[in-house]
């Protein structure tokens, strides 16, 4: 623009430096908290699944059953917390609940959607205490590198996402639930990954094979779907974000939507293919 000119009103200012800046600090928490592990791990991420679940009934609620929501938010912050040391009975309390809530569909047609939000909340949770298992702080572990490998596959497919769909364009990956989205943007995404997935699998030295770019790319898949998902979910209750809280990202659904569904399927193979012995180690040792 030359000097003097005023910038036009109407055109958007780009909320890229506010993004980046909200990113790093969240990235900077979040590896603190995976370094140290334990119960700070734990702590953080039971405090993570609350917030998400506050955003849930945000746009899901109200409920006329009587301090359901507030009761739904312990239940979730204190399973997620307990799966350190029993991950197994979180998940029975979470899905015992949410069945309970999907009977009474009849009594409050909402409740399924509580029932809903539980899950969408915990589970994640569950899953990242899973894979990071125990360890001292600053030791690295199958669990430590496991959740890093996770973690460096969302952000660089979300990221590599976000620059090629702005720089290429093109047709729209789901118009209907997610304007903004490209085809682009999706393959550049998986790319973007699996680079950044192979190299850090190399670096942590596990080795970078077929296996482990299958393993990422199932890992990107599954961020892109967890993006539509809630995508699908706030433009079905009519809302752009789940909330304010984060400058330049909105809620924190909007920020982990990618990364939940991520770290189910992480946790899910490493579980499968441990055998309960070593777990994050079924993720990366093919």
């Amino acid at each position: 623009m030359a000097p003097g000119v005023p910038e036009d009103p109407r055109r958007p200012r780009s909320d890229l430096p506010l993004r980046l800046a909200s990113a790093l600090v969240m990235m900077a928490i979040a590896a603190a908290a995976v370094i140290v592990g334990g119960y700070v791990f734990a702590g953080l991420v039971a405090i993570g699944a609350g917030l998400v679940l506050h955003e849930w009934i945000a746009m899901s609620g109200p409920f006329t059953v009587r301090a359901a929501d507030k009761a739904s938010l312990v239940l979730v912050v204190v399973s997620v917390f307990a799966a350190i040391w029993d991950p197994l009975g979180s998940l029975a309390a979470l899905a015992a609940v949410a069945l309970v809530m999907l009977l009474l569909g009849s009594a409050d047609r909402k409740l399924p959607w509580l029932g809903a939000g539980l899950v969408y909340a915990g589970l994640p949770g569950i899953a990242a205490i899973v894979l990071r298992g125990e360890g001292a702080p600053g030791v690295i572990t199958a669990g430590l590198v496991a959740l890093g490998f996770v973690f460096v596959v969302v952000w660089a497919a979300d990221s590599a996402a976000y620059f090629v769909g702005r720089s290429v364009g093109g047709p729209k990956l789901w118009p209907r639930v997610s304007p903004k989205k490209t085809w682009s943007g999706a393959l550049g995404g998986l790319v973007g990954a699996i680079a950044a997935g192979l190299a850090f699998a190399e670096w942590s030295g596990y080795g970078a094979s077929v296996a482990v770019a299958a393993v990422i790319a199932l890992l990107a898949v599954g961020s892109t779907l967890g993006d539509l998902f809630e995508s699908a979910l706030k433009r079905h209750f009519g809302v752009k974000d789940s909330s304010h809280l984060i400058p330049g990202h909105g809620g924190v659904m909007d920020r982990v939507d990618g990364l939940a569904v991520a770290l189910v399927l992480a946790a899910v193979i490493a579980v499968a293919r441990s055998g309960g012995v070593d777990t994050a180690s079924g993720l990366l040792a093919w």
